[in-house]
């Protein structure tokens, strides 16, 4: 079924199955990749001091030569930018290259300050790639299998459904909504039994189950599952293979910044894209590690030094499992994921996840901050007959390590209470 992303390819004006194919020639070769990357993040300054409005005057006091010799270098003496700076800057920054196509984008206002962007058709084809990529490296997966996806809207573009729903034919991917979920599953039992993936948000897999305890069992040639978008517990994982019998592979990604990681074997952190993404820390004002994201491949509409929100430190160091890839380890979530304490210190709300993990009838949890900095925790139970007594103990848990804290427990009616994508943690505290 290759025939049918060469077709998205030659409607689209993208080239995925050839960047894929590089990846396979390079992914074992670190030199080469290494080099790869110098020579894109080269081409990305030399590209943005010729052409673009907003760096061009950033970058004249460097030569070509400078550029080509400690492109990291120059890389560091640019500023960072954020949405509310890419946004006023605008015109500036959007400056098209000729010859490169490029594709208008939206991030979906989760941060609460949405941005409208363009993305460069050889940036859409790398990251379908490096989706490729991982899901046959790590599970066995090849271009053109079928596999099913249940998430929301936020994977699919906005008002383009009808294009959509025609890749997603071409791809073999079997669409469910996942956000508003019935009693019919929309894709036919057949269908679902010759899926080798299932590809989504953990909270609508898990809903997912829960609506159609039957589900599991029409996957007959299933060989993992990869999950995105949100926060993936340790509960949620524990749920999801326990239900399907198959490894949770959890995947990151941030499109306008343009890094795409994925989990392998071990665990142990989120491989990235290096290729098409140059990632670096900076410590934040609460002295936490948090991520800069460059997008190699994004001209016309660059992400240079962005500060995308996201918390974790990136790791070069190789991986057990052989790829030489950085990682994104201690990836904690969203900078805004922050409980403040009365006092003026803070908490990241993933501290919650090793309270709850020691709870097993806790399936599932969600954390609210009002802004007089009290804490509204919902939780799902298996077994709501025992809310008090686990209720309590978690209260006194939460306040054994936090006095300061005011903290009321409630119970949460389902996993996912809303049909936006789901939030483990919402502060309104100042």
């Amino acid at each position: 079924m290759k025939a049918g992303i060469r077709l998205i390819d030659l409607i689209r004006g993208t080239e995925i199955l050839e960047s894929y194919q590089q990846l396979q020639i390079l992914a074992n070769d670190k030199v080469a990749t290494s080099n790869a990357r110098l020579k894109n993040l080269t081409m990305l300054l030399k590209t943005m001091k010729e052409k673009n409005a907003f760096y061009r005057p950033l970058l004249s006091r460097f030569t070509d030569k400078e550029i080509e010799s400690y492109p990291l270098i120059v890389l560091s003496n640019l500023p960072i930018v954020d949405k509310q700076i890419i946004n006023k800057n605008f015109n500036d920054i959007f400056t098209p290259v000729e010859g490169r196509p490029y594709q208008k984008k939206k991030t979906g206002g989760s941060t609460g300050a949405p941005l409208y962007y363009y993305v460069d058709k050889e940036h859409l084809s790398w990251f379908w790639a490096h989706i490729y990529f991982f899901w046959n490296r790590f599970s066995g997966y090849n271009p053109g299998d079928p596999f099913v996806t249940i998430a929301g809207n936020s994977l699919r573009a906005a008002n383009r459904q009808f294009t959509e729903n025609i890749y997603h034919k071409l791809q073999n991917n079997y669409f469910i909504k996942g956000d508003v979920i019935g009693k019919e599953l929309g894709v036919s039992r057949s269908k679902l039994s010759k899926a080798v993936l299932l590809y989504g948000y953990p909270s609508s897999i898990m809903n997912m189950i829960k609506m159609h305890p039957g589900l599991p069992a029409m996957f007959k040639n299933l060989k993992a599952i990869y999950t995105t978008s949100e926060q993936l517990t340790p509960q949620a994982r524990a749920a999801i293979e326990a239900g399907f019998g198959k490894p949770v592979y959890d995947m990151y990604g941030a499109n306008d910044g343009g890094i795409l990681t994925c989990e392998c074997s071990e665990h142990d952190g989120y491989h990235i894209n290096t290729l098409n993404c140059h990632a670096e820390n900076i410590k934040n004002e609460h002295g936490l590690c948090e991520i800069l994201l460059t997008n190699l491949s994004s001209q016309s509409f660059p992400f240079i030094r962005y500060r995308v929100g996201d918390l974790g430190k990136i790791e070069t160091e190789l991986c057990k499992c052989g790829l030489s890839w950085p990682r994104v380890v201690d990836l904690k979530g969203r900078s805004r994921d922050l409980i403040k304490l009365p006092s003026g210190g803070v908490i990241h709300g993933s501290y919650f996840n090793n309270i709850f993990y020691g709870f097993h009838q806790v399936d599932g949890y969600r954390i609210v901050q009002q802004k007089d900095t009290s804490l509204e925790v919902y939780i799902h139970l298996k077994d709501d007959t025992l809310f008090e007594p686990i209720s309590h103990e978690i209260e006194s848990f939460i306040k054994d390590g936090f006095p300061e804290l005011a903290v009321k427990i409630m119970s949460m009616p389902e996993l996912n209470p809303t049909n936006a994508k789901f939030k483990l943690i919402e502060s309104h505290a100042d």
